[in-house]
């Protein structure tokens, strides 16, 4: 009876003996296929990181060089060839490809690798290739000659009754996400170096040149930074009104200012419009060298006939240097600011509005005869007929434009 207990307990070990003698290479091929996809899709994700780095590189150099293959090719394959220099995958052999599209401002960067050695999947057959892609597009190469800033409505910036709007080496920007944010009705056009929406496009493309592209990243407030003009406590001006010739000073025009008649000459400074309108209407004549517009308090906005005439330009130097209109930043969403003179050609500077809404209306040949004009508001309106050229020839004007205006290439962005 003790020898069989013994052989049994002998036959035990003989079956553990066995049952690991058949399971040992099967846990050992498990945690070797799981090392075999732990590499690989850890190489994967290493090359992903170069490809979308490497297009986001090349892109912006394609766009400073003309858009030249020679140039983002070698720009993307020195980018690959840093990035993989010292990972995982530095001893692996990969291939490149790059493909310019001048006509979207896109580059395109593949990485195909072969070669690098598994524990597992390559007894079975050849190393399996990794293929992966990546495409970055650049949102502007030129400056800003308007920029909707409301992130989510509809018509950021719109174009409307056979309006026409039109930006000369510069680029209209509509951060808005909305599927309509940028609107542009039959029979109005907008041409600019580029158009771009953080939305979509509502319009049809035969209208808008270059063909608009959507889903842009959002472009942020190139003024954000600026620190606003101080405004005193005393009112200079009271309820100020004129209807014949005559110059006006410098100062804080509480109530506003109402201009109805005469040819009035504005002296260089700042105005600060406070809780009233900026009002100019019937025959009226402005004119004003190295002048600013504060609008602050209750009811600052502009109202602007039809049958008036602007000729403005910013300060030199400085809070509003470059500025034209300036909008409080704590003044209600939604305020309307209305330009609608038949002659406003002369308007150097920016028109900063960074809760209103500009609204050119019946305006004819706004900002054509400047050297540069700026439009950065929460939303813009053009309609009734409207004509604006903006121009962004920056180096014919002693006007300074703020920082990010004259922009130079914009931001690039990965698109898969």
């Amino acid at each position: 009876m003790k020898n069989r207990t013994t052989d049994f307990y002998k036959n035990r070990r003989g079956n553990f003996a066995l049952t690991t003698a058949i399971v040992a290479p099967v846990l050992m091929g498990v945690v070797g296929l799981a090392v075999d996809f732990s590499i690989f899709f850890s190489q994967k994700s290493q090359m992903q990181e170069a490809a979308d780095q490497a297009a986001l590189a090349a892109v912006r150099e394609a766009a400073l060089q003309g858009w030249s293959k020679v140039t983002a090719e070698s720009v993307a394959s020195d980018f690959v060839d840093e990035t993989m220099l010292g990972s995982a995958i530095s001893s692996a052999v990969y291939t490149t490809s790059v493909d310019v599209d001048a006509a979207t401002g896109t580059v395109d960067v593949s990485i195909r690798q072969d070669g690098h050695g598994y524990f597992l999947l390559g007894m079975f057959k050849s190393n399996p290739q990794i293929a992966v892609e990546s495409k970055a597009a650049i949102a502007s190469t030129t400056n800003i000659c308007v920029l909707g800033l409301d992130e989510t409505s509809k018509g950021t910036v719109e174009v409307d009754d056979n309006s026409n709007l039109i930006g000369d080496r510069c680029s209209v920007f509509s951060n808005s996400t909305n599927k309509e944010s940028i609107e542009v009705d039959t029979g109005s056009k907008v041409k600019a170096s580029s158009v771009c929406s953080s939305g979509g496009v509502k319009g049809s493309v035969t209208d808008i040149s270059p063909t608009p592209v959507t889903d842009c990243p959002v472009t942020p407030d190139p003024l954000l930074s600026r620190a606003a003009p101080p405004v005193g406590s005393i009112c200079d001006f009271t309820d100020f009104q004129s209807d014949t010739s005559t110059t006006i000073e410098p100062g804080v025009y509480c109530g506003g200012i109402k201009l109805t008649g005469g040819n009035v000459f504005a002296k260089p400074g700042i105005y600060v419009i406070k809780d009233g309108e900026f009002n100019i209407s019937g025959s009226a004549s402005l004119t004003g060298a190295n002048v600013g517009f504060y609008f602050t308090g209750d009811a600052a906005k502009t109202n602007i006939g039809s049958a008036t005439t602007i000729s403005l330009t910013a300060p030199k130097t400085g809070p509003m240097a470059g500025i034209l209109f300036f909008e409080d930043r704590a003044s209600t969403k939604g305020r309307e600011f209305v330009i609608s003179s038949k002659d406003a050609k002369t308007m150097v500077g920016t028109v900063y509005l960074s809760n209103g809404t500009l609204t050119v209306r019946k305006a004819g040949g706004f900002g054509e005869a400047s050297e540069w004009t700026a439009i950065v508001a929460r939303k813009i309106l053009i309609d009734q007929g409207s004509s604006l050229r903006l121009n962004s020839d920056f180096g014919s004007s002693d006007i300074p434009a703020p920082d990010g205006i004259a922009g130079g290439i914009g931001q690039v962005y990965l698109t898969r």
